[in-house]
């Protein structure tokens, strides 16, 4: 592969992040070059997939475990959100997610990639479950720098590992499969004030489940308070009937490719509620990525359509990790009715104090 300078990588991507203010050959040959870009992450993230892979597996057999290269539309989305950054110090153009059944397993797992740090370069660490975004995103993140002396296009390139668990898994994919249907980014905190505030209360209500610190603007909320909240904001906004509608894309899944390859192309068709799979082999990368470039041009000006090119171990764990591409919000429903349960149970309680309470002091009345 021929190398091409740092230098014009970054022209690229400040060309794609300002698309009006340059020529159609320019955009065109910008696009191939963060065709490139992409490309060049193969090995690092083939890498890093492998030791996430062993390391969580090691820990639960139940981890799921999946890697999946940035979206065109959602780098150059990045880049002109945040101006100061540039497409060679994106650090998440390749990306490792991790879905742990459980918080404990989950800071096991945080635990020993650590040690990746003693041949790559450990760069940064946010732990937004511990200190949640405003969203309501909670999740881990690490960020490695790659240590390739011997490969100067490699040496320094980045990658992001995420570290969720089940639950909010479950949170993350209801609002990506929301965000999908509204045509907006709820998680960047775009879009109508009334979903990004049911989406950070039920995480605050979720962070109950797991004992973990409250989404910022609702610490000052008691459990049965955010609980109660919660619920009445999943009936009033019929949360359960628009999603559940959206599960029937789960049942229409059109497989073009054995589902034993390592690389598989996704198109979702928000329209007619399909997913198509192209699949590839492991050592058809660069083929898998000139398709994913092409079928995102296709679909460019059509919102209903999102490709996206990912590699899990199966067809299974495809689902697992990346529901929201399927339309599948049955566990984030699963935990809403777990939330209802608990809220029941507190209020039942408190009800009984309540009586209590009141048992003792008429008593108390009665000897006076």
């Amino acid at each position: 592969m021929e190398v091409i300078s740092k230098n014009k990588i970054k022209q690229a991507g400040k060309i794609l992040a300002d698309k009006d203010a340059h020529t159609k050959e320019e955009i065109l040959n910008s696009e191939k070059l963060l065709q490139y870009w992409r490309i060049l992450h193969e090995q690092i993230m083939n890498e890093f997939y492998d030791i996430v892979l062993t390391e969580a597996k090691n820990i639960d057999t139940f981890a799921t475990i999946a890697q999946r290269v940035k979206r065109s539309e959602s780098i150059i989305a990045k880049l002109h959100r945040q101006p100061v950054n540039q497409l060679t110090t994106m650090q998440d153009i390749a990306g490792i997610r991790a879905i742990m059944p459980d918080l404990n397993t989950s800071q096991t797992l945080r635990e020993r990639l650590k040690g990746i740090g003693e041949e790559h370069k450990f760069k940064t660490y946010d732990n937004y479950i511990t200190n949640p975004k405003e969203s309501g995103y909670r999740s881990i993140h690490l960020v490695y720098k790659y240590v390739s002396p011997l490969s100067i296009p490699l040496d320094g390139l980045m990658i992001e590992i995420q570290i969720r668990t089940e639950l909010q898994h479950s949170w993350a994919t209801a609002v990506e499969t929301m965000s999908t249907f509204l045509g907006t980014h709820l998680k960047f905190g775009e879009g109508q004030p009334k979903w990004l505030k049911y989406f950070a209360l039920t995480s605050s209500s979720f962070s109950y489940l797991e004992a973990t610190p409250q989404v910022p603007g609702y610490e000052h909320m008691s459990e049965v308070e955010t609980h109660e909240m919660a619920l009445y904001e999943f009936r009033y906004n019929e949360i359960e009937e628009k999603l559940s509608a959206f599960t029937t894309a789960a049942n229409h899944i059109t497989k073009q490719n054995s589902p034993d390859k390592f690389y598989h192309l996704l198109t979702l068709n928000t329209s007619i509620r399909r997913v198509s799979i192209k699949s590839f082999e492991k050592d058809e990368f660069k083929l898998a990525n000139e398709k994913y470039t092409v079928a995102e041009r296709r679909y460019r000006n059509t919102p209903s359509v999102q490709v996206v090119l990912v590699s899990t171990e199966s067809i299974q764990e495809l689902r697992r990790a990346f529901p929201n591409y399927f339309l599948d919000v049955a566990g984030f429903l699963e935990n809403m009715s777990k939330i209802r349960i608990r809220y029941n149970k507190l209020k039942d309680r408190q009800i009984f104090r309540e009586m209590s309470d009141n048992s003792k002091f008429d008593k108390r009345k009665k000897f006076k």
